[in-house]
């Protein structure tokens, strides 16, 4: 049996490879935003660019995650990023994307105060009580939904992994069912060959 390392090799290339497929489809793109990037990614990172990036903010990203921006691809040509949900992947330096303040280093190695299953009954003054507070620390912004919604990413606290949506609402923010970002990301690729126009 493999160990972990072997497991996300063997994710890692089932989804490059459904990523291939998704830009060769014949005709236009059906998909919901993906006319801003026509399936295309930005060249993978370098280990050394990811780990002064982690080094900069003081946490380590999801390894999944990494895996994913090291040997499939990163960043790209659209407005909001590269091949992915809704409008694309940002590129790792647009990690901010979510912050309602001045972002600074610290942010993402402060843990997110949501888990999955929690109800709130007023989201920012419970997450973020102070002037200065940031409701999505310890997140990483992966897309723009439109409308100001965002994808984010959990890299600090006990949802660390998990994708979350932010959500303008009182009852704060939505987590997907997936339990970490590539399951997130192969089911957008999974709807996108099953001819789907939307990705939820």
């Amino acid at each position: 049996m493999g160990d972990g390392r072997d497991d996300l090799a063997a994710r890692l290339a089932r989804v490059a490879s459904k990523l291939t497929a998704a830009a060769s489809l014949p005709g236009e793109a059906v998909m919901f935003g993906a006319d801003s990037h026509r399936f295309r990614i930005g060249p993978a990172l370098s280990e050394d660019a990811v780990i002064v990036f982690e080094e900069r903010h003081g946490v380590e990203l999801p390894p999944d995650y990494r895996g994913f921006i090291t040997r499939v691809g990163h960043g790209g040509p659209g407005r909001f990023g590269g091949a992915g949900p809704f409008y694309g992947l940002f590129s790792i330096d647009d990690w901010d994307w979510a912050s309602l303040g001045n972002a600074d280093v610290t942010m993402l190695a402060r843990p997110f105060p949501a888990e999955p299953g929690e109800v709130y009954e007023d989201w920012l003054a419970e997450a973020a009580p102070g002037d200065d507070d940031e409701p999505y620390r310890g997140t990483l912004a992966l897309s723009h939904q439109g409308c100001g919604d965002l994808s984010l990413l959990v890299v600090s606290g006990a949802a660390r992994g998990r994708v979350t949506e932010t959500h303008p609402g009182r009852q704060g923010p939505r987590f997907t069912e997936d339990p970490d970002f590539l399951s997130w990301y192969e089911r957008w690729l999974d709807a996108v060959l099953a001819g789907e126009r939307h990705f939820r």
